[in-house]
């Protein structure tokens, strides 16, 4: 009591300056004592430095559409704050909840979660629609149609999306190489603007990052590979990160790492530098290196580094990295055992190795043990009844699998690398499933679960049509 009476005495400004030294289990108990420190603890100078140095210094996936810092306001501020603090705490021991589902009972052949947690696009055959989910705790949610995109063709289409968070997407077609692709915008308006528009295109759209388009270009007799456009730059020149047909077989994955960008084939990973594309004609970019798999993968794979991307607005503060050389997991499923995952890792080498041959690219390449759904060493069980069918890995750590039906967690922890070297990768829960999709006629196939590491949230697509928001607390 006394310390508070001292405090009453001092002025509103000084009160706030005071507010934003304390931690949030501070102000939330402070902000219970009087009317007076309520109103204060709302105060958006106090929750702006309390996003900053709990959630954004300390490296946590920030929730939500990385707008800019200052224009959010105190209230986005805290719920923001707290939200990253409670999946902090409670991940990958969270509890799902459906938030709100789409009343369209339409086939959805595709579904994406845009970075931020609150932009969703369906696919539904030679359509694509982009929804937008409204409602936080407390406030009713809402699902909202905002706009859809035609392919000009009938062909089944296939969307990408940027994970780096700036709302830009790529439409192609899913099974037809050689025809149209079209890049978009989330952020502008009217929804889905229209950025650049290819007629044709060799290959399929793979993916898109920054500013490059990846196009899949194994089909061709010659071996192909990965082909990279400049969509931004608009211009028709192109960058091929080539394939050994008999040696690397088919393309399943790709991620920036490391100022390079690494392709994930079916026997091996190879590294490449970041081309320059051309404005006109080809270039081959020349492999930095190859890893070689112990066994071969197949779709799906995924990649994290166990560092979260951080806040991508145009004011984001500065902090110091949470690790100054990250490792890279490669998750994958085995080609030849549907029922687990494959887990390899790629490390910083050992200083006196590094010192010894230095490299553009310096990381060793581990194999690292299998997981298998269930009980740990149930092998039998997750071979014969629960195949993955899809994989989604955040930056930061966090993700989620599929098998079967059954959607199982994982997050990032500390990996045991023998004989005595500890590196951050994903440890996937081995307990009970958090949520059971539920399967169509054909049973449940890739592409139909995607989620927000910041957000907690998901998105699952329903065989009876429709889709599910699923937050997790």
């Amino acid at each position: 009591m006394h310390c508070t009476s001292s405090l009453d005495s001092l002025v509103d400004d000084i009160l706030l300056s005071i507010f934003q030294t304390l931690s949030v289990k501070e102000i939330l108990t402070l902000r219970r004592t009087s009317k007076r420190y309520y109103f204060l603890s709302k105060h958006r100078s106090v929750w702006y430095a309390a996003f900053c140095t709990e959630v954004l210094a300390r490296h946590l996936p920030p929730p939500g559409p990385s707008h800019s810092l200052h224009a959010l306001p105190s209230a986005d501020l805290e719920y923001r704050t707290l939200l990253a603090l409670s999946l902090e705490k409670l991940w990958p021991r969270s509890t799902p909840n459906v938030i709100v589902s789409s009343r369209r009972r339409e086939t959805v052949d595709q579904i994406l979660l845009i970075p931020g947690g609150t932009q969703v696009l369906t696919v539904h055959g030679n359509k694509v629609v982009y929804w937008l989910i409204s409602g936080r705790p407390g406030i009713t949610y809402k699902l909202q149609k905002v706009g859809e995109w035609l392919s000009p063709s009938d062909d089944t289409c296939i969307a990408v999306k940027d994970t780096e968070g700036r709302g830009i997407i790529a439409i192609g077609c899913r099974d037809q190489p050689n025809k149209h692709a079209t890049v978009l915008s989330l952020a502008l308006k009217p929804a889905l603007s229209k950025l650049c528009d290819y007629s044709f295109i060799p290959g399929t759209v793979a993916g898109i990052s920054r500013h490059l388009l990846f196009l899949d270009t194994t089909s061709v007799q010659d071996g192909g590979g990965l082909e990279l456009l400049d969509w931004h730059a608009q211009t028709d020149g192109t960058a091929l990160l080539p394939r050994i047909p008999d040696l690397f077989g088919p393309f399943l994955g790709f991620v920036h790492f490391s100022d390079h960008i690494l392709v994930a084939w079916e026997t091996c990973i190879s590294v490449f530098p970041v081309p320059d594309i051309p404005a006109q004609g080809r270039i081959v970019v020349a492999h930095t290196k190859v890893f070689m798999f112990s066994e071969p993968i197949s779709s799906p794979v995924a990649f994290t580094a166990c560092v979260p991307q951080g806040w991508t607005g145009p004011d984001a503060p500065a902090y110091p990295p949470s690790q100054e050389t990250p490792s890279l997991t490669i998750v994958a499923r085995p080609k030849g055992k549907l029922g687990r995952i494959a887990l390899s890792m790629l490390i910083p080498p050992d200083n006196d190795d590094g010192a010894k041959h230095p490299s553009s690219f310096p990381y060793r390449f581990l194999r690292l043990s299998p997981f298998v759904p269930g009980v740990l060493g149930d092998t039998d069980r997750g071979l014969r009844g629960q195949e993955c069918t899809q994989i989604c890995m955040g930056s930061s750590g966090r993700g989620l699998c599929v098998f079967g039906r059954e959607v199982r967690l994982c997050g990032p922890s500390l990996v045991y690398i023998p004989p005595c070297e500890m590196q951050f990768g994903p440890a996937f829960e081995t307990g009970k499933a958090i949520y059971e999709i539920e399967a169509g006629g054909d049973g449940v196939s890739g592409d139909k679960v995607d989620f927000d590491e910041g957000m907690g949230r998901l998105v699952v697509a329903k065989g009876s049509g429709g889709f599910d928001v699923v937050q997790l607390l």
